[in-house]
């Protein structure tokens, strides 16, 4: 009888190992849900960096040029965002304002011109001062837009995750 129980008690039942695969389980849900959160934390970031270096081309453009590039009342942002791409390119004056290497480019609607692409691969909505819906338009200024990680467009609302440079506290300035 001694020897029995003992041969028993060496093995693990199938419920142990079941509670077992459970916990890995679980552990292992938590781990890759902390990873996805910090890549998205790590492309939000890389964006609001990438308007930063778009702003100071733009702060240079609008030195030599007495005005930002021009977005064609394209009120979506996308056509101003392939005019970006090709105006901060520019060989006259100054430029080129940024090179290939300091940002991401895509062609989202396939019509041959590149647009500046956030993080997420998805095209930055550029607005010029004339073509944005704050009436009346503010003299030489613009608007920079990444719609953030869920790609939709929740107008810059306060708590939503899209990527601006402007206060979204303080819509009209």
């Amino acid at each position: 009888m001694n020897n029995a129980a003992s041969t028993r008690s060496r093995g693990f039942t199938l419920v142990e190992m079941l509670v077992v695969i459970s916990i890995l389980t679980i552990l292992g849900g938590l781990v890759l849900t902390a990873i996805s959160a910090a890549r998205r934390t790590s492309k939000e970031r890389a964006t609001e960096a990438m308007i930063k270096l778009l702003e100071a081309a733009l702060m240079r453009y609008e030195t030599d040029w007495q005005d930002y590039p021009p977005s064609e009342g394209d009120g979506e942002g996308l056509r101003g965002s392939e005019n970006l791409y090709m105006y901060l390119r520019i060989e006259k004056k100054e430029g080129p304002y940024i090179t290939g290497k300091d940002i991401k480019v895509t062609d989202s609607n396939k019509n041959g011109q590149m647009e500046i692409a956030d993080e997420f691969n998805r095209p930055l909505r550029y607005f010029n001062h004339r073509d944005y819906a704050n009436k009346p338009p503010n003299k030489r200024t613009y608007r920079l837009m990444s719609f953030g990680s869920d790609g939709n467009n929740d107008d810059a609302a306060v708590g939503s995750d899209d990527i601006v440079n402007w206060s979204k506290d303080r819509p009209n300035e």
